[in-house]
């Protein structure tokens, strides 16, 4: 029995032998490397190199709720025809407060993608943002943007390229912050009087080194675009009975020059500063024109420009995450330079104030009496704007902004012309605002922000007569009132 035991095992070793001997004479198939993801060293947190390739990515996002309710009042649109960015409204409109939202709701969801490589030039960068929104009741513009309710204006979804540009050895094109912008609303829900505006550029920065840096830029000039008014009646109407043509309006011409913007910023450790000048062209024409030399279109030409000066000062000594800004502009015949809200009565993202609308314009077009040809001249829009805001953290997970904006413009020659006729008075506003918040983990933050605005105005007329009155319950300094709630998280 051991002889058969001892027989079975020899012949098991040897055969598991023989197997062994031939398996190391095949061809062995070694498994592929592995190009694990590597966090990139050259760039902040966040970015890790693309597998196989020298260029790293970050990918990033928010999701935004927010809710707000707006105090309605009667709002009343003067003789002339005036534009919003969400309808156009004919003369003596009159949207009553019940026919239009008081509340509403937003939705809205971002995703960011940032790639940089590193080359003899320096970084190269190319940034998407691409943004989709669910707009519902105010936000969406019920009632205000017609006269109807929102059951005639339910909302709307929105999709857009948020940011979208190119950065190499200091060229920066596409899609991207006004390189003039230099608070643009950063803390504030609701807009204030400041610059705050996306547009497409050209621009290149020179960095001289110890944080001083200049710019130029090239910008769309549709974005800064606000608007030319027309005097329609009266002895300086555009074109009409006293120019032996029908009443014309003048507009905004084709686009021909784009606006040009220089930036001088300093950057340190207590903060920034920042100076800020821009160009705009205002090409306008009306008709067509019918006189004695045949039909055709008049037209006027002008030049716009704004200044802006900016400072952030960092406030550790109160605690840490603090500061403070501190901005000022003036601008002649560019508007959106000054306010980017497009016009006193309205704030940055939804409406404010009823009462008498003062739309600003870049220019108004004033007719001269007696031509024959339909000719007119500019009188462009001046004014400014000043805001300033605090930050200021309680403790590491709740903090509070207090800010606020002040602002004035007038239209010279045009405030001594009836507003029934389209001359526009001389305005000026103020807005205050608060927010608590509240970060209970990172990149998670709950805020509750309020808004009250006012508006002081004159109503234009003629000289040495009283200004047409207005229609009952219609107020000439009208002032209101918002409340917003916000959750947001950022990844």
């Amino acid at each position: 029995m051991n002889f058969v035991k001892t027989l079975l095992l020899g012949s098991t070793a040897a055969l598991a032998g023989s197997v062994a001997a031939q398996a190391a004479d095949l061809p062995v198939r070694k498994a592929a490397p592995v190009d694990y993801v590597r966090v990139c060293d050259f760039t902040g947190a966040g970015f890790f190199y693309i597998p196989g390739t020298d260029t790293c990515i970050q990918i990033s996002g928010i999701v935004r709720v927010e809710g707000a309710f707006i105090n309605n009042a009667r709002q009343f649109y003067p003789t002339a025809t005036v534009g919003q960015a969400t309808a156009l409204r004919a003369g003596g409109t009159i949207i009553s407060g019940r026919d239009a939202d008081t509340s509403g709701f937003l939705v809205k969801t971002r995703l960011g993608v940032d790639a940089r490589t590193q080359t003899a030039y320096g970084t190269l960068r190319a940034y998407i943002q691409y943004q989709i929104e669910r707009d519902q009741g105010l936000y969406s513009g019920g009632g205000s943007s017609g006269g109807q309710n929102s059951f005639a204006n339910q909302g709307g979804n929105l999709a857009s390229v948020r940011r979208g540009f190119i950065q190499f050895a200091g060229i920066t094109a596409g899609r991207i912050q006004s390189f003039f912008d230099f608070y643009a609303d950063n803390y504030n829900y609701e807009g204030i009087a400041n610059s705050d505006l996306t547009t497409p550029v050209f621009a290149y920065t020179y960095n001289a080194g110890g944080g001083l840096s200049a710019t130029l830029s090239l910008e769309s000039h549709e974005v800064r675009t606000d608007g030319i008014g027309t005097i329609q009646g009266g002895a300086f109407e555009v074109g009409g009975v006293n120019q032996g043509a029908t009443a014309l309006t003048a507009r905004y011409g084709g686009s021909m020059i784009p606006d040009v913007v220089g930036v001088v910023r300093y950057d340190q450790t207590w903060g920034s500063a920042q100076l800020s000048g821009a160009y705009h062209q205002i090409n306008t024409n009306a008709g067509p024109f019918v006189g004695t030399s045949g039909q055709g279109f008049n037209h006027n030409d002008a030049d716009g420009f704004a200044v802006q000066g900016g400072v952030r000062i960092k406030l550790p000594m109160l605690a840490a995450g603090d500061d403070l800004w501190i901005q000022g502009a003036y601008q002649n015949g560019a508007y959106l330079y000054q306010d980017s809200a497009g016009y006193a009565n309205t704030g940055f993202n939804s409406r404010y104030l009823g009462g008498f609308q003062h739309i600003d314009h870049d220019a108004i077009a004033i007719g001269v009496p007696g031509s024959r040809t339909g000719a007119y001249n500019l009188s462009l829009s001046r004014g400014f704007s000043a805001m300033a805001a605090i930050n200021h953290y309680f403790t590491a997970t709740f903090h509070d902004v207090l800010f606020g904006s002040y602002e004035q413009s007038g239209y010279g020659r045009a405030k001594n012309i009836d507003w029934t006729l389209g001359g526009l008075g001389d305005m000026s506003e103020y807005r205050i605002g608060n927010q608590f918040l509240f970060d209970p983990v990172k990149n998670l933050e709950f805020g509750l922000e309020f808004d009250y605005a006012h508006i002081d105005q004159t109503l234009a007329h003629n000289p040495g007569q009283a200004a047409s009155a207005l229609p009952t319950g219609i107020s000439k300094n009208p002032d209101g009132f918002e409340v917003r709630l916000r959750a947001e998280r950022d990844f």
